[in-house]
């Protein structure tokens, strides 16, 4: 459904010499190696392919597996288990950030070599990246958490949360889709 590698690759533009890496919509194009390029490639297959994803479950499972039986043992509070997931959810997001960076981290302090991107053509190159299955992915399961908790009877906090979050990512999702079919 989302193919992290191929949107990975897509950041670079193929140019005589190497590749046409732009590090913000800002800032203008710098070159990248083709030797670079497949460092930086393997180096993100690691990370986002299948190997790196069955890491990333393995580890966490091995740290549910140990903290189950580490909190067990010692009788913690019920509100540790929260904490344990909130610092699982940071790692894998840590690890995730820094190595999708490692292009702009390659490329600080080169010069540029290509002037910047209008604005119009950056987002289109963004919206290209995301592929319809996945757009209908989202559509469908923001909608159905955004009706669910639309109709739910209660009002607490997470239904709330659970309302706004879903509906503005279901209004986000909309109109990604209406500029995507624009583009095309």
């Amino acid at each position: 459904m989302f193919d992290p590698i191929s949107v990975f690759t897509k950041q670079f533009t193929p140019i005589d010499g190497g590749y046409l890496y732009y590090p913000s919509m800002k800032s203008g194009g710098k070159l990248v190696t083709a030797d670079e390029y497949e460092r930086l490639t393997e180096s993100w297959r690691k990370v986002a392919g299948r190997r790196g994803i069955w890491m990333v479950v393995g580890i966490v499972m091995l740290a549910v597996f140990v903290w189950t039986v580490t909190s067990k043992l010692l009788s913690l509070p019920d509100w540790s288990n929260s904490i344990m997931v909130a610092a699982c959810v940071i790692g894998i997001s840590a690890w995730l950030i820094w190595a999708s960076f490692a292009p702009r981290r390659l490329v600080r302090g080169r010069p540029t070599i290509a002037p910047p991107r209008p604005a119009s053509e950056a987002r289109r190159q963004a919206r290209a990246m995301l592929n319809w299955r996945f757009i209908i992915f989202a559509l469908l399961f923001s909608g159905v958490a955004f009706l669910g908790s639309f109709n739910s009877p209660e009002r607490d906090l997470k239904t709330w949360a659970w309302l706004i979050g879903s509906g503005a990512f279901f209004g986000l999702y909309i109109w990604i889709a209406v500029q995507k079919f624009r583009d095309s």
